[in-house]
């Protein structure tokens, strides 16, 4: 089955968090029950308040197809996508599961786990998603993963502008980009982004000044932005840093920027 175009896998539009999220956990399946088989038209009202950004209907619409099929996997995938929007990993993952259950090898359905698991804080369960992905870009079997150029591994919040974070599978253009993190205001309107790259230029500047790492995997990543037409370079990461170094450069500039402590950041206590 056909899933529903998602901005998981390189967003095509940032997420905006929802202002009303569920009060409970939505896709708990009540007991089966009798009902008449789900038809593909049954989700055509909720792919158009999708297209048309409304959200709210949409997971309205969603649940009330779930509520007529238990254990729907269509209907649960798309419940999953919006309580992301809302900022509810925790009952996203519930739904991607139930999901999984059905597509154990859906590009998609991993996406959704991969951002759900992020931003609940559990690091291991995150990696493990990437990796995943990683080798659905590259196995030859999946040929919407193979389009694709990275995944969005979470989007999280600084006071009023939402971060999403792109991983790319393999560095991008000529300045060599490995990560984009790119800031939206609380309509959806992007504001610019930061990236991280190690273009040519400063990589022969590293090697240079450490003859040790030549031939080596290490590099230097220069953290530019580009916000209101203007690019900046903001400093550098040498060596080989992680996906959570980076993470915590980004939140260090935007709290120095917006001289806030207000960033979020996965649960420690979910960190495995």
């Amino acid at each position: 089955m056909k899933l529903f175009p998602t901005a998981l896998l390189i967003a095509l539009s940032p997420g905006i968090a929802l202002a009303n999220p569920p009060e409970h956990p939505i896709c708990l399946p009540p007991a089966p029950r009798t009902v008449s088989p789900v038809q593909s038209s049954d989700f055509i009202d909720v792919r158009t308040d999708l297209l048309n950004g409304d959200r709210q209907r949409a997971l309205q619409e969603a649940e009330a197809i779930l509520d007529a099929h238990p254990g729907n996997a269509e209907a649960s995938f798309m419940i999953g996508t919006l309580l992301l929007d809302y900022g509810k990993p925790d009952e996203a993952l519930v739904c991607f599961r139930n999901s999984q259950a059905a597509w154990p090898g859906s590009t998609d359905v991993h996406a959704g786990l991969l951002e759900a698991y992020s931003e609940s804080g559990d690091r291991r369960d995150r990696d493990i998603e990437r990796a995943i992905l990683r080798g659905y870009h590259s196995d030859g079997h999946h040929p919407s993963a193979a389009k694709t150029n990275g995944i969005v591994v979470e989007r999280f919040h600084a006071g009023d502008k939402t971060i999403e974070a792109i991983e790319y599978f393999e560095p991008q253009g000529p300045d060599h980009v490995w990560y984009r993190f790119t800031v939206t205001n609380d309509k959806g309107v992007i504001l610019g982004y930061y990236s991280f790259a190690a273009d040519d230029a400063d990589e022969a500047a590293y090697h240079q000044e450490h003859p040790d790492v030549v031939g080596s995997t290490l590099h230097r990543f220069a953290l530019e932005s580009f916000f209101g037409g203007t690019q900046a370079t903001l400093g550098s990461i040498d060596g080989a840093p992680t996906y959570d170094d980076f993470r915590s450069r980004i939140v260090s500039v935007m709290q120095s920027e917006s001289n806030t402590a207000s960033v979020s950041a996965p649960a420690p206590g979910k960190n495995k």
